[in-house]
């Protein structure tokens, strides 16, 4: 996982580090996959989103603007969004609880920038992306490509994408604003480079690689499969979560990891009705021998002609990294602490993420299409707009508990 989000967090004392909202619920992959284009939309439009994430200790906060427009038609479309997390979180700013007076809420900002190109020539769908994404401690940029076929008179659609994500990282010295990179925990942080590439580099890299199948089996079922393979190479420990674990100083991850995610899923319209079925199972397997299974059922419900509802249910759970099964005393994770070892002590992590656990998390959407509205006078331009509400609440077993999250979306076509 990502360094870039939460080091307020780290340095609370016995408190976690994590990523964004969205990277607590989703794998690396998957984010990926949402950030490749979409070929073909076909239509010029403004997408204003506000994401927010409530937990005990942390508040997220992730304002996003995204405009795509044909240039002229849906044979070349160009996008691009702008993201902003506002991470607050209790922190302890300088030195021991006993000199600050206790926690202090501490705030991180990150900026994200995004352009994408697709094109629909025929039964082919071609897109591109670039990223970029910075904030105090880390920097992130993000290439990649994807293509679709369309297949038996546009009923089958097989696709294939690419990414290559490159970041630096680095670590913030004792709350002296003082930015050295960050190699590892196995690299001393004096010998770390920040040029290059290599195990002594800041150097870190991702290779994704997904395939997907979609196939209209039925007039009102349709079919949906996916394989995703991701390489990671480089630091992937927290620099700031080494004073949680008492046998080692530092959190100290392997530099490699392989994750593979194999996805299937079928949407089913009821005949005669307003409702569909969304039904998703997602199986992840890694290098680390977490093994985790997701099942995803979605309800959509068009409730009335301008109205849509959806409702959610997920379950998830994973089993522990191999830290944590050879961790001499077990993970432990009794809603204070966390942390587990090796045997021989070559790796140790604070990351709950990293040990056995499970989630439930139900949610609820409410769709409103402004075109109700278009027909006012002076309302026209609202005409293929929409207004999107979003709830889930997380129920989760390790030591973050649980967490709300929300996000209120506006959209026009122009």
């Amino acid at each position: 996982m990502r360094l870039r989000l939460s080091r307020a967090r780290a340095r609370r004392p016995g408190g976690p580090w994590r990523r964004s909202w969205i990277a607590s619920l989703q794998l690396l992959p998957v984010l990926l996959l949402w950030l490749l284009p979409r070929p073909g939309a076909g239509e010029d439009r403004v997408i204003v989103r506000g994401n927010y994430y409530r937990e005990a200790s942390t508040r997220v906060l992730q304002p996003t603007v995204d405009v795509e427009v044909d240039v002229p038609d849906e044979r070349l479309s160009l996008g691009t969004a702008y993201v902003l997390d506002a991470i607050s979180s209790a922190s302890i700013a300088s030195g021991a609880a006993e000199v600050t007076g206790g926690d202090q809420v501490f705030t991180e900002i990150r900026h994200e920038v995004l352009g994408r190109a697709s094109s629909r020539l025929g039964d082919w769908g071609l897109g591109g992306f670039f990223r970029y994404s910075t904030e105090t401690d880390y920097i992130s940029r993000s290439a990649g490509a994807s293509a679709s076929r369309d297949l038996l008179q546009r009923s089958l659609t097989l696709s294939l994408a690419y990414a290559y994500n490159f970041d630096r990282v680095s670590r913030i010295q004792m709350n002296t604003m003082v930015v050295l990179p960050w190699c590892g925990g196995s690299v001393d942080i004096a010998l770390c480079q920040p040029t290059g590439h290599g195990a002594r580099t800041n150097l870190r890299q991702v290779h994704y690689v997904s395939g997907g199948y979609a196939h209209a089996w039925h007039e009102t079922l349709l079919g949906l499969a996916s394989v995703e393979v991701a390489r990671t190479l480089g630091p992937q420990d927290n620099p700031y979560r080494g004073a949680q674990i008492p046998t080692s100083e530092v959190e100290i991850h392997p530099l490699q990891r392989t994750q593979v995610a194999l996805t299937g899923g079928a949407r089913w319209m009821i005949p005669r009705s307003p409702v569909v079925l969304e039904p998703r199972y997602r199986f992840t397997t890694d290098s680390w021998l977490i093994k985790s299974h997701a099942i995803d059922t979605r309800v959509h419900v068009r409730a009335l002609p301008h109205l849509r509802l959806r409702a959610r249910y997920r379950y998830y759970r994973q089993s522990a990294s191999f830290i944590c099964l050879d961790s001499p005393g077990d993970d432990l994770d009794d809603g204070s602490q966390f942390f587990c070892s090796t045997t021989e002590g070559e790796f140790a992590t604070a990351d709950p993420k990293l040990g056995a656990w499970h989630s439930h998390t139900p949610g609820v959407q409410v769709v409103f299409e402004l075109d109700a509205l278009a027909g006012i006078r002076y309302l026209d331009w609202l005409e293929n707009g929409w207004v999107e509400a979003t709830y889930n609440h997380v129920f989760q077993s390790n030591r973050y508990g649980n967490a709300r999250l929300g996000a209120l979306a506006f959209s026009l076509a122009f």
